[in-house]
């Protein structure tokens, strides 16, 4: 076979391993016109199989890592790590007060899985504006003349790296705290959310080149911080608990924060092509910029999240349905029934389908001053200009993304 025909091979072996969309509406794909599943060719190249295989670690990730522990806690052979991390894991308050930033590793952000887990989809981040960098540079001379200032690097304005035990954590060049913090407002959540991993967790999308001087830490849920090693994991990535308190203190640490606005809830509304997003009640985050002061709120769309899966659609009522609902207002998370791909075949499985996710990160929306306790009508004007330029980042971009029939519906 020639190198010509191996090429045309595997380029229409991507077109059926992709979810291509055509005027914001996607096709089915997996299933040939006779009806047959179709299955990945064993010549596949090794490097699409590395992005699987990356990509299949994501989606698995806390079953796998509570296997694991679960053999590491009967293995006797093991015991002397268990017992030291036993003891380390139920003092460790990390997740919860705002010391995520101590254990943010650019060089486990670095790491050549997560290039092959952007390159799956793809996922691309593009920005509308330069932000004004968090951290600068300080040279030698200005570092001496500043140190014999009153009250210099107070822990009011800490200046990074901070020393700490954590092996991973490089040793930059000396900065300090000189512009604003920012909240990335990421929507829609789909059902993983890969869009804000790639971009915000990793810096597969050259997050720390693109927006130089702003460190930020991703949040999720609290309840990912209860499994053993797995919380470690996600704070090496910068990811930490979406609690109130711990988001505040993160943010008076001078990094910024990524938060996915729709959570749990927004799932349930993910469908192939769709647009619809929950925010007209999520106010929080604002609230939360005005009491810290010296933020920025910064709306950011991910045109694709919702196309990596199917959603089988249940009705409030029933069975399902009232379990999800449960699941949502007791433990703030729920799972909707899915399906996309397998590892090795493109018709039904848990891995999403190979659709490009596209992140827009928008124009930034300041507010300077602290506000101990906003009024209702201070929240809520900044609830509103953060709707009116995601509308307009949403508007703005969707013609280069094939959702220009599509229009940003916000359900509530």
């Amino acid at each position: 076979m020639g190198k010509e025909q191996i090429r045309k091979r595997q380029t229409k072996k991507v077109r059926k391993g992709s979810q291509p969309v055509a005027n914001g509406k996607s096709s089915v794909v997996g299933v040939s016109k006779d009806g047959k599943p179709e299955f990945c060719a064993i010549d596949t190249p090794i490097e699409r199989r590395l992005q699987t295989l990356s990509v299949a670690w994501y989606v698995e990730c806390i079953p796998l890592m509570i296997i694991i522990m679960l053999f590491v806690w009967v293995n006797p052979l093991m015991w002397s790590f268990v017992i030291p991390y036993t003891i380390y894991y139920f003092i460790d308050r990390t997740a919860s007060n705002g010391n995520a930033v101590k254990r943010h590793s650019k060089w486990f952000r670095s790491l050549k899985v997560w290039f092959y887990f952007r390159d799956y989809f793809p996922i691309s981040m593009h920005k509308s504006t330069e932000l004004e960098p968090t951290f600068t540079s300080i040279d030698s001379t200005e570092l001496e003349n500043d140190a014999s200032e009153p009250g210099y690097l107070d822990s009011s304005q800490p200046v990074l790296p901070d020393k700490w035990w954590n092996p991973f954590r490089e040793k930059d060049e000396t900065v300090r705290p000189t512009g604003p913090r920012y909240i990335f407002g990421y929507h829609p959540h789909g059902i993983a959310a890969f869009g804000a991993f790639g971009a915000f967790a990793t810096e597969a999308c050259n997050w720390s080149k693109v927006f130089p001087g702003i460190p930020v830490c991703l949040l999720t849920l609290v309840n990912q911080f209860q499994i053993p090693v797995y919380r470690d994991y996600l704070l090496a990535l910068g990811i930490t608990s979406v609690a109130r308190k711990n988001a505040m203190k993160v943010l008076e640490k001078n990094y910024s924060i990524a938060i996915v606005i729709g959570g749990a809830s927004e799932s349930l509304l993910t469908n192939l092509g769709s647009s619809d997003i929950i925010l007209s009640k999520r106010k929080g985050f604002v609230k939360l910029a005005l009491q810290t002061g010296n933020v920025s709120l910064v709306p950011v769309y991910g045109f694709g999240e919702t196309d990596t899966y199917k959603i089988l659609k249940l009705k409030n009522d029933s069975i399902i349905g009232r379990i999800q609902i449960w699941l949502k207002e007791n433990y703030s998370f729920t799972v909707p029934l899915f399906f996309a791909r397998g590892v090795f075949n493109y018709d039904f499985g848990l891995l999403p389908f190979r659709h490009p996710v596209n992140v827009v990160v928008g124009n930034p929306i300041h507010i300077k001053e602290k506000i101990d306790h906003p009024t209702i009508e201070e929240i809520d004007h900044y609830h509103s200009l953060y709707i009116e330029e995601l509308k307009r980042l949403y508007d703005d971009n969707k013609a280069k993304f094939n959702y220009s029939e599509k229009t940003l519906n916000i359900v509530e």
